[in-house]
């Protein structure tokens, strides 16, 4: 006589549970049994809040984080972690639409990897086990990424405007992308800019230069410098135009647009107060215009005037102290 299994099924939610339970577990047994494919599982973090205390989910999720950062930090390895990270930022679903990725906003920057406690860990992982020999690569690395995911953003957000046009110019413009019909949207690259700006902030404010020469610390600091004045003011400087512009008449996604600026706005400031790096006059003259456009807009984003309010404040400051030079390196 055969006797029949009962077929178990799983809810969703409890199979995913379950399986990162079980990466826990791997972890601790050696970790090397899941770190070749740590990239492909950080990802569906991203996607995990914490909505109630009850979310065991969300748990076990930052406990294999917390394994980890542990792992990497023991072998040194603090770079590869953060190159992680970072990736798994630029890995959200492509397909997703505006409607998805704003309603899901809010989830994104709760997820695991972006919660205070994991990003203080992170931050004082950095601090204390990044090598003297990794600091200036670290720096180059993390400002790499988020250069490339600036400009991948850029792009999109180039190519929707044109598909918004008219004439001959919106018909060029469907030929040549007539094969990526399903090319991502700006919102999905804006929030991915915004994500991974998090995680570049949290590790550039705590590079310990204090274990480097001072001609290396310089090299750090002109780094960080360099791309404050490239392609982050660049993106600062794209959300002023859009908010200047006005809504009848920009080709822009305002949404997103206002969404990367608020994020590169938060980046230069914390560099700022980090002491990475001065304020100058430029800088200020920047700050200035987009304070007054942004007094001038109804539809500005409550984080984006935050940052706005808070970036104008700090320049400020940095005159009142003596901050006059322009953005340089700090002594």
């Amino acid at each position: 006589m055969t006797l029949a299994c009962p077929k178990i099924t799983w809810p969703l939610g409890e199979t995913v549970q379950i399986a990162i339970q079980c990466l826990c577990v791997l972890s601790r047994i050696d970790y090397d049994l899941v770190e070749a494919t740590t990239s492909r599982i950080l990802p569906k973090f991203l996607t995990r809040h914490q909505s109630s205390r009850g979310d065991l989910t969300a748990n076990y999720a930052h406990e294999f984080l917390s394994l980890s950062l542990s792992f990497h930090t023991k072998t040194r390895t603090l770079p590869v972690h953060i190159s992680h990270l970072i990736d798994s930022c630029a890995q959200l679903p492509p397909h997703l639409s505006s409607f998805s990725i704003r309603a899901s906003y809010d989830g994104l920057v709760a997820s695991p990897a972006l919660t205070m406690s994991h990003l203080n860990k992170l931050s004082r992982a950095v601090r204390t086990f990044i090598t003297p020999g990794q600091t200036l690569d670290t720096a180059r690395q993390v400002l790499a990424a988020l250069r490339e995911i600036w400009e991948h953003f850029r792009d999109m957000e180039n190519v929707a405007a044109a598909d918004r046009g008219r004439g001959a110019r919106k018909k060029r413009r469907i030929s040549e992308t007539s094969s990526n019909a399903g090319k991502a949207d700006p919102d999905v690259g804006a929030v991915t800019f915004m994500l991974a700006a998090r995680i570049a902030m949290t590790v550039l404010k705590s590079l310990p230069l204090h274990t480097i020469t001072e001609a290396e610390q310089a090299q750090v600091k002109t780094t960080v410098a360099e791309s404050l004045a490239g392609f982050v003011r660049e993106a600062i400087l794209a959300g002023t135009g859009a908010i200047i512009s006005g809504s009848s008449e920009r080709e822009r996604d305002a949404w997103a647009i206002q969404v990367v600026a608020a994020a590169a706005l938060r980046l230069s400031y914390m560099l700022q107060l980090s002491g990475r790096v001065r304020y100058g006059h430029n800088d200020q003259n920047d700050l200035g215009e987009l304070a007054a456009a942004g007094l001038k807009v109804d539809d500005c984003l409550p984080e984006y005037n935050v940052e706005i309010v808070s970036l104008t404040h700090w320049a400020l400051l940095s005159v009142l102290i003596g901050f006059k030079a322009p953005l340089s390196v700090a002594t």
